[in-house]
């Protein structure tokens, strides 16, 4: 996969579905805007559908910037929108592995199953390499580096929908299977406004 990157792409994880809520639809529109006024490009998984479709629309009506990364099997049921640059990649693993590459931070909205799995392949991803980082300096043999820790993870909790997700790491961290230093690897947010604002500080180009 070839991909430049020329000015900072956030990544959007979000539903293909709109959800029950006129706020989650609400929300991710104005992080599209947000990324469009940033002169930011998003990057997101190529769907005209659903929450999908928001970010996205949000960002065309202020002539921004998008890249969509998406399968053959996906793009048949979530429909990519017409005129806007996308990828096809041969399956869900190197779909996962593109957003990675192509972006320099994560905003992780509500969504379903899809979503989460993405959220946790970053997290995976920061907590493999900053294990290997740590025993064996930065020397990374999957090329993700330091790259990928020190790219920013975002859950953006519209109406407490990541209060599951929190409950979920407290436990993990009192049972013993992750450290508390984990924590560090994401930041929970409350609006579209915080979550940009933390890439600014944070990302540089």
């Amino acid at each position: 996969m070839s991909i430049l990157k020329k000015k900072i792409s956030v990544c959007v994880f979000c539903g293909a579905e709109l959800g029950n809520k006129k706020k989650y639809a609400d929300v991710v529109a104005e992080v599209g805007n947000l990324i469009a006024k940033n002169n930011m490009r998003l990057v997101y998984g190529a769907g005209g559908k659903g929450l999908m479709g928001k970010v996205a629309n949000g960002v065309l009506a202020l002539k921004g910037k998008i890249f969509g990364i998406t399968t053959k099997i996906i793009a048949d049921f979530e429909e990519p929108i017409k005129g806007t640059k996308f990828e096809i990649v041969k399956n869900i693993q190197l779909r996962k592995r593109g957003f990675i590459d192509a972006s320099d931070a994560f905003i992780v909205s509500p969504g379903g199953f899809g979503t989460f799995d993405e959220l946790f392949e970053i997290l995976v991803s920061k907590e493999i390499i900053a294990k290997h980082n740590k025993l064996f300096g930065s020397k990374d043999p999957e090329k993700l580096g330091k790259d990928i820790v020190k790219k920013p993870l975002i859950l953006l909790d519209v109406d407490g929908f990541f209060k599951p997700f929190e409950k979920l790491v407290d436990s993990l961290i009192s049972t013993g299977f992750i450290p508390e230093t984990n924590k560090k690897f994401f930041k929970i947010v409350k609006t579209p406004k915080e979550a940009v604002n933390y890439i600014k500080k944070y990302v540089k180009k």
